[in-house]
């Protein structure tokens, strides 16, 4: 079979160009040919870096000759101008990067509908609420997405990160959509010998709610805290921000390389996220995967799918409820050590192979018309 593979960029090496990356591993496995069509040529180079590995297509299309460091959220809907090019060339499309395009695809995987995003309730941070140039970039697309959301919703087949994102899929546009989780590279991290060392993993950026972090740790002394991550534009104000609490036991490592980030997820017992209605998280099952207890607010997919609302960790609502989660797992051992464990079984339901398997029985019941 023929397969197109929709996705905007795989330059910015991501969780969702990581899920990029698997569909069309697992694509070549089964014998299929892939194009990639992307608004940008692929830096592989740089691919390999991130993820240590480049599976290449046997063929790429691009929509421009070179990149774009501005206007992300439109170059995504840049690629429908591909995917009409190549619906006469090809058996199957598969539309990756999370939103809808301009031209109807057979599969498409939604991170969460975008065009949704303001829709959230006021305790959710979404950067494009932040301010009026926020609000004046983001309103255009939110329009254009909720118009090609149902015009095209029922020529596709959803997939989708997770129970939370399928039920605001089913909410705002009438539609389900099949929970298959993202890949995660479970392979890259072990247990190491365990600190009182609290992590957090994730963007410098607002909505992740950084700057929360230290606030926790006032009420918890005992225990040193770690916030590692990348940067991107205003990360030094989140930076800052942290910083300002100048509290002993936290500290800030911006843009930590892969193999510290792995040392760090090793050595602490507790992995704390800060996000609120996070989609999914790929963050909290590398920690479960290095042994760590996960500490989640009590929202979003990491509460319902990855930890099962407290079978696999602990949730909080408040800073105080956090803090107290934190002391408790650092006072009693044993309840730290059960927890551990079943963190660290849980994060094998979302490895790599586990998502090649459902993707691929998806593609193969769609490619025989037998549906889902």
């Amino acid at each position: 079979m023929r397969v197109a593979v929709v996705h905007h960029s795989l330059n910015s090496c991501g969780g969702g160009e990581r899920l990029c990356l698997n569909v069309i591993e697992a694509l070549k496995a089964r014998g299929h040919e892939v194009i990639l069509a992307t608004t940008e040529p692929t830096d592989w180079d740089r691919v390999r870096t991130a993820f240590g590995r480049s599976p290449e297509p046997d063929k790429e299309l691009n929509l421009l000759p070179l990149r774009l460091r501005a206007f992300g959220i439109y170059q995504r809907m840049a690629t429908g101008l591909l995917v009409s090019k190549l619906l006469g060339e090809v058996d199957m499309v598969i539309n990756t990067h999370g939103d809808m395009v301009a031209a109807p695809c057979h599969i498409t995987y939604v991170h969460y509908p975008v065009f949704a995003l303001l829709e959230q309730t006021r305790d959710v941070r979404v950067k494009y609420r932040k301010s009026l140039f926020w609000r004046f970039y983001f309103t255009p697309y939110q329009l254009l997405q909720t118009r090609l959301w149902r015009f095209f919703v029922g020529r596709t087949l959803i997939l989708t990160n997770s129970s939370f994102s399928r039920s605001v899929i089913r909410e705002k546009v009438g539609r389900d959509a099949v929970v298959v989780y993202p890949p995660v590279d479970i392979r890259a991290f072990r247990p190491g010998r365990k600190e009182p060392l609290v992590l957090t993993v994730g963007r410098f950026t607002w909505e992740k709610r950084l700057d929360i972090v230290p606030r926790i740790a006032k009420l918890v002394p005992e225990a040193d805290f770690i916030i590692a991550g990348s940067t991107a534009i205003g990360s030094r104000e989140i930076i800052r921000r942290i910083e300002a609490a100048s509290l002993p036991n936290v500290e800030v490592r911006p843009d930590v390389p892969f193999e510290e980030l792995r040392e760090l997820y090793a050595r602490a017992k507790i992995y704390l996220h800060t996000m609120v209605a996070e989609h999914f998280g790929i963050s909290v099952v590398e920690g479960m995967a290095s042994g760590c207890v996960p500490v989640v607010h009590a929202s979003g997919g990491p509460w319902l799918d990855i930890i099962k609302q407290g079978q696999y960790g602990i949730g909080y609502r408040s800073v105080k409820e956090a803090a107290e989660a934190i002391r408790k797992l650092l006072s009693n051992e044993e309840l730290w050590a059960g927890l551990s464990k079943k963190a660290l079984d849980r994060s094998r339901a979302f490895s790599e192979e586990a998502f090649k398997e459902k993707f691929m029985h998806v593609v193969e019941l769609y490619a025989s018309g037998l549906g889902l």
